[in-house]
């Protein structure tokens, strides 16, 4: 179920005659994440909607219909997506920066198509990396920012996505980046630290590297064009 693991909970969620055909799926997600089996019932939103990740081997409306009217909010509900028939697709419907896009793009593996529908993937702009102090302010955050990309010769339209670590989902960040309005995401833990990245003081926390390795990891060509800057409580890094 959902928790502050760094680690996603995907449930497969499918009729329980059609668990044999994905098995392999559940073997390759296995890898990467925390992965269970839930059979479907009418009555299994509830429960399903518990976990960081849905994958539903059912048809869209069922689907659809199923999640209408038990969503919070983007930063609350799961990601979910929903798998083709001939098993050819896996179709992001739901939480795509929020391990929907991960997890359709870690079923390539199995022979399926990721279909990302998100805008960030299609755009160009800055990749924001940001870590901070736990008692950091929105106000603080977007100071350091905008100083960041000053040095850059950037501005506050040109940003793409903003990004930092999981263990930051609830913080001043989320009201950052609705202020912003711009795509938030949280890197896990285990993502930065098989990332080919120097170390810094991040490994007292357990990660490798915050600011520089998120917007690396965010980015469209992963080139760094601001190394870590620190601005009081906040440090800031850029790529592109």
């Amino acid at each position: 179920m959902r928790g502050r693991t760094s680690t996603l909970k995907v449930a497969i969620l499918c009729f329980e005659k059609d668990r044999p055909k994905l098995e392999a799926l559940k073997e390759i997600l296995g890898r990467s994440y925390e992965v269970e089996f839930v059979d479907y019932s009418k009555d299994v939103w509830d429960d399903v909607l518990q976990y960081d990740c849905i994958v539903a081997y059912l048809a869209s409306g069922i689907v659809v219909r199923g999640i209408c009217g038990r969503l919070w909010g983007k930063w609350n509900d799961p990601a979910v997506i929903v798998l083709d028939k001939p098993l050819k697709h896996a179709v992001v419907m739901l939480g795509g920066h929020h391990g929907g896009n991960e997890v359709a793009k870690k079923l390539e593996e199995a022979g399926l198509k990721a279909v990302i529908t998100t805008a960030m993937e299609f755009t160009e702009g800055y990749s924001v990396g940001v870590g901070f102090r736990k008692n950091a302010t929105a106000d603080e955050i977007l100071e350091a920012i905008a100083m960041a990309l000053e040095e850059v010769g950037g501005r506050m339209e040109e940003i793409r996505v903003i990004s930092t670590v999981d263990a930051k989902r609830d913080s001043a960040i989320v009201e950052v980046a609705n202020r912003l309005k711009r795509p938030l995401i949280f890197v896990r833990a285990e993502e930065i630290n098989s990332m080919d990245i120097r170390e810094t003081k991040a490994v007292k926390i357990g990660v490798k590297n915050v600011a520089e390795a998120c917007a690396i990891y965010a980015s469209n060509s992963g080139e760094l064009i601001l190394p870590k800057r620190v601005y009081g409580g906040v440090t800031v890094a850029i790529a592109w």
